[in-house]
């Protein structure tokens, strides 16, 4: 027997998913196909279960606008679908490849309407939402959080704070 140092072997990095896109075709089928993508996406990253949750709900939302109310739906139309994954934060972005705005108008909707509560949704689950501008055109975008140190809405404690 040796008092020799042995060495260990090292345990195999594991490389974070840190941001990942997508292009579906412009076809209601497609909203499945996303949302199934980011499932597997959000897994692989450790997003928790409850935001992954809301994630999905809410991508189907932006996913289904960019069908209905830009030209994605359209003749030969895509979307293409962006996740950023931060320390405790979730960022999607839903972007029309036909380069059309997206609405962005959360009002509320007729009590007996069929449509038109899914802005409102996005409005109340996510914590940050809203259109952005990139070069390659404009598109919708959301934000989720679950570190709720990473949420703070008081300021850090102070030593004066302890006197």
């Amino acid at each position: 027997m040796s008092n020799g140092i042995v060495r260990m072997p090292e345990p195999p990095r594991h490389v974070s998913l840190r941001r990942c896109s997508f292009r579906f075709s412009g076809r209601p089928h497609s909203i499945k196909a996303a949302r199934d993508w980011l499932s597997v996406r959000m897994d692989i990253a450790g997003v928790p279960e409850e935001t992954a949750d809301t994630a999905v709900l809410l991508l189907s939302e932006l996913a289904t606008n960019a069908l209905v109310h830009t030209a994605s739906g359209g003749e030969g139309g895509a979307f293409y679908v962006r996740a950023f994954f931060f320390h405790g934060r979730l960022r999607v972005e839903v972007r029309d490849a036909g380069r059309t705005p997206f609405p962005v108008e959360a009002a509320t909707p007729d009590p007996d309407a069929e449509n038109g509560r899914g802005l409102l949704l996005v409005d109340t689950l996510a914590h940050r939402w809203g259109r952005f501008e990139s070069g390659r055109g404009p598109g919708m975008f959301f934000e989720l959080r679950w570190n709720a140190q990473a949420i703070r809405t008081e300021p850090a404690p102070t030593a004066e704070s302890f006197r």
